[in-house]
């Protein structure tokens, strides 16, 4: 596949954001506008987007801020973190749509865990552009609330900090020995992007954008948007039974996969390739 590291959205603003693209390797069938989760990296993503050009999508995923290459979070930024990060997004979607991606068929927004929050916003925010969306266990909180749980934060902004204290080579060693499933391939870029990943939006946490999720599904639907929620059934899922039934509920269509946790492209990479290449197919058959 071809990739192509580049700064796009907002044009010359110094908030641009960071992306990889990976142009398709057939006659596009249109473009897929793929967001990360935190502490994570538009290249973490490598496995899915790869197989997605394989199938003729375009596909452009940048470094969230606070990740990767992309500008750092602004703790003065008096904008809602989980709404500034969808802010971002919204600005690449329109500046795609500007381009040459515009003939390209239809435009799809993928996102995982708080990346997936980011993509239901930003797809809700542009419903006369965006034709679909793929969610793979979103970070969606129940009760629905637009902040994280204070020790939540806490931990995870301690964990980083003890993961950014070891070198790149040796967090690739430990992922492997703790995820033996995942593809090897991918995960010099999960570790570098540990050692990216901006601790101060970590420990704040609130990567919620303000919409309730719930809310931003029924428009989705009420907009002809069509939506895929892809989740597991290990013991670190964030979709659990309650989400679920709400999900169905809003007309979004569900699939659970047997065994995977949290990253279920990761954790089930060939079942999770064939459940978004269909629905994709479905959005934009050949």
């Amino acid at each position: 596949m071809e990739t192509q590291p580049e700064a796009v959205g907002g044009g010359a603003r110094a908030s641009a954001l960071h992306v990889t693209r990976t142009r398709a390797s057939r006659p596009a069938r249109g473009t897929v506008v793929a967001l990360h989760g935190m502490m994570e990296s538009g290249p973490t993503l490598r496995s899915a987007t790869d197989a997605w050009a394989a199938d003729g999508w375009h596909v452009v995923a940048p470094d969230l801020r606070g990740h990767g290459r992309s500008p750092r979070w602004d703790a003065d930024d008096e904008l809602h973190p989980g709404d500034r990060l969808t802010q971002d997004v919204v600005e690449i979607v329109d500046e795609l749509l500007l381009s040459d991606a515009a003939q390209a068929g239809p435009l799809v927004l993928f996102g995982h865990s708080a990346g997936g929050g980011v993509a239901a916003a930003v797809a809700a925010a542009r419903p006369d552009r965006v034709r679909a969306v793929v969610l793979e266990d979103p970070f969606w909180r129940l009760p629905v609330t637009r902040h994280q749980d204070r020790g939540v934060a806490e931990r995870a902004y301690r964990d980083l900090l003890d993961r950014q204290a070891i070198p790149p080579s040796d967090l690739v060693a430990s992922g492997q020995s703790a995820h033996p499933a995942w593809a090897t391939a991918e995960l010099p870029a999960w570790a570098q992007a540990q050692h990216d990943a901006d601790p101060a939006l970590v420990r704040n946490g609130d990567v919620i954008p303000t919409p309730p999720w719930p809310d931003l599904l029924s428009a989705l639907r009420a907009a002809g948007s069509e939506v895929l929620v892809v989740t597991g059934t290990g013991p670190l899922v964030g979709i659990l039974e309650e989400h679920r039934r709400l999900i169905v509920e809003r007309g979004a269509r569900l699939a659970v996969v047997e065994g995977a946790n949290h990253f279920v492209r990761r954790d089930a990479p060939d079942r999770f390739a064939e459940l978004t290449t269909a629905f994709l197919a479905d959005v934009a058959p050949h």
